[in-house]
């Protein structure tokens, strides 16, 4: 594989401090050490310092079968001790995928643990005083194997594909206005401004099991991926997303951000943009019985 990607992030006009963090690093790191760095991919501004960039290049898996991890956390406000939240369930997750050296475990399983040993820090941070007694965060992840996409999923924020010239939504919300949405009590149009929209119903912190939402697709030359966090999503539009993907991972986590500030959003605005230059080739199938133990 050959990933192309950016980051960027902002706190916004009405945040005092950013409590998004934005990570990257790879499948068993540790081994290679100098395809990917397994770090937090930004540096988040304090609240004197209102605009960071994360990584901007290009990184080539050359390890077959391995895997490129990227990942967004909007740690919640509302219960203070966001920032450390999401700092934590980054940290969590690349340590976890660092160790991942057993090329026989599927993706799934890898990003299940992560998630649950992510939500586990967190969770033990908060009862030992490291943050505030309910700290939370969402986390949103895309793991890239050669040929495939596994994306895992808690929370609001949200991962965009762009194929083509048809833009994806591959996250669903796990907030009160999607629950409501899904049982048809609400309309899309009452929606776009219920007062629940941001009332989310599943984050890493706020019980001890946390529930991750897992998927997997194809994966192809061309593809372009954006994850955001809500401060983001939630001021721009589908064909603004797509369009900002058009122009390059770099321009598109800039114009994005921007544009959401620009527009007042209400929370800090971050957004990692990711291009596959060459998506590689899916490992084949193993032999005999073995193959349905094997993603």
């Amino acid at each position: 594989m050959l990933i192309e990607h950016a980051a960027f992030s902002m706190t916004g006009p009405v945040r005092e401090r950013n409590e998004d963090h934005l990570g990257w690093g790879g499948l068993a790191f540790r081994e290679s050490g100098t395809v990917l760095g397994s770090q937090a991919g930004l540096e988040i501004p304090d609240a004197g310092e209102r605009t960071s960039w994360g990584p901007v290049g290009a990184v080539r898996n050359e390890r077959p079968g391995r895997g490129l991890l990227y990942a967004v956390a909007d740690g919640l406000g509302a219960y203070g001790g966001g920032d450390v939240a999401s700092s934590l369930a980054i940290a969590e997750l690349l340590e976890q995928a660092g160790r991942a050296t057993d090329t026989g475990v599927r993706p799934a399983a890898v990003l299940r643990n992560a998630y649950s040993a992510a939500n586990q820090r967190v969770f033990d941070a908060a009862l030992s005083g490291q943050g505030t007694r309910k700290m939370q965060t969402t986390l949103t992840t895309l793991l890239l194997s050669p040929g495939e996409l596994h994306v895992a999923h808690v929370g609001d924020c949200r991962a965009y594909r762009l194929r083509g010239d048809a833009l994806e939504l591959l996250t669903t919300d796990h907030t009160q206005v999607m629950e409501m949405l899904r049982l048809k009590l609400i309309s899309p149009e009452q929606a776009a401004d219920h007062p629940a929209r941001y009332a989310l119903t599943r984050s890493l912190g706020s019980e001890l099991i946390v529930r991750t939402d897992i998927r997997r697709e194809s994966l192809i030359d061309g593809d372009r991926y954006l994850l955001c966090s809500d401060g983001l999503w939630s001021k721009v539009d589908a064909n603004e997303i797509a369009e900002a993907l058009r122009d390059g991972v770099e321009a598109a986590c800039e114009q994005l951000v921007e544009l959401a500030v620009e527009r007042g959003s209400e929370d800090n605005a971050s957004a990692l943009a990711l291009e596959v230059r060459v998506a590689g080739r899916p490992a084949e199938a193993a032999p005999g019985w073995r193959r349905f133990f094997r993603s």
